[in-house]
C-alpha cells in the first residue's frame, strides 16, 4: 500500500506531466510536412555512412558533390580527425572520428580500408585515397560529380534462411523452431 507521501508525489508528477502536454500546440491539419513517398511501399534503398559524410562536403548546396568539394572536405575532415595534430590518425582518433562523423565506430570505411600499409597510422594520402575510391565507386555516370541518387544503394529485402536437408534445419529446409 503506497504511503501518503508516495501518493502525493505521484499525483504531483501526473499533474506536471498533464500540464506540459496541455501546453503543447496542436498542429493545424495539413501543416505537418508529409513525405511524397508516404503510403507507398519502401523502395529498399539506403545510403552508406560515407555517403552521408559526402553530403556534408556539398559546400554550395546544389545537391551535388564535385571532386573539388571532395578534396576540400577530405582535408577538412582529416584535420578534424587528427585531434593531436601529428599529421596522422591513430586508431583511437579514427574510431572517434568514425563515431562522430559516420555514426558508429565500426561504420565503413573502416581501419583496414584507410590503413592500406598496415602500420596502424593513417596519413592524409591514405585517408584521401580511400574517400576518393568510395567517391569514384558512387559516381555511376563517371562525370566527376555525385548526386544524391548515386549515393543510394539498393538493399534487397531479407530472405528467410534456407537450410539444405539434413543440415541444422528441419527436413523441409526451414530453420528449427519455425513453423
Amino acid at each position: 500500500m503506497p504511503t501518503p507521501f508516495l501518493r502525493c508525489t505521484l499525483a504531483a508528477v501526473l499533474l506536471a506531466t498533464a500540464g506540459g502536454l496541455a501546453a503543447q500546440p496542436v498542429p493545424k491539419p495539413g501543416s505537418v510536412p508529409v513525405s511524397p513517398d508516404e503510403g507507398r511501399p519502401a523502395r529498399g534503398r539506403s545510403a552508406q555512412p560515407v555517403a552521408l559524410l559526402f553530403t556534408g562536403f556539398d559546400t554550395d548546396h546544389d545537391a551535388r558533390v564535385t571532386r573539388a568539394e571532395l578534396a576540400a572536405g577530405t582535408t577538412r575532415m582529416f584535420g578534424v580527425a587528427d585531434s593531436d595534430g601529428d599529421k596522422a590518425l591513430g586508431l583511437i582518433e579514427l574510431a572517434n572520428w568514425s563515431r562522430d562523423w559516420l555514426g558508429d565506430v565500426s561504420a565503413l570505411p573502416g581501419r583496414f580500408d584507410f590503413d592500406r600499409d598496415g602500420d596502424d597510422r593513417i596519413a592524409l594520402a591514405e585517408f584521401a585515397a580511400e574517400l576518393l575510391r568510395r567517391f569514384a565507386a558512387m559516381d555511376a555516370d563517371k562525370d566527376g560529380t555525385i548526386i544524391r541518387s548515386e549515393m543510394l544503394e539498393s538493399a534487397a529485402p531479407p530472405q528467410p534462411q534456407q537450410f539444405p536437408r539434413g543440415s541444422k534445419g528441419r527436413e523441409d529446409g526451414q530453420p528449427r523452431g519455425g513453423n
